[in-house]
């Protein structure tokens, strides 16, 4: 440690990490709670397999939507959470269907 003026500078990032950390759990959530609510509105049989696997594969997809920040860093919070939900109400096999018609020229 370098004396107290190095305090601040080492509190000041590990305040960022925090926000980036926070802000990152939300957008994972948001991505969870869409997934399972999803699939509580579906008629599949609900086991602990399916809910743990669809909250998980939903968070990481909302979580996902903060990769946006790298082209658009200035893009607004609201923004930011409802590409969150949009990417968990996807899911994966809709998400592979877009990049299919992407890069495929049009076909599903």
């Amino acid at each position: 440690m370098n004396g107290p003026a190095s305090l601040p500078d080492w509190w000041q990032l590990l305040q960022q990490w925090a926000q980036q950390l926070l802000h990152a759990s939300t957008l994972a959530f948001i991505g969870l709670v869409v997934g399972i609510g999803q699939l509580l509105q579906s008629r599949e049989r609900l086991q602990a397999r399916v809910v743990i696997g669809r909250a998980l594969t939903a968070g990481a997809l909302g979580m996902a939507a903060g990769t946006v920040l790298a082209w658009w860093p200035e893009l607004p919070w609201v923004a930011q959470a409802g590409l969150a939900a949009a990417l968990a109400s996807l899911g994966t096999s809709g998400l592979e269907r877009v990049f299919a018609r992407i890069v495929g020229g049009g076909k599903p």
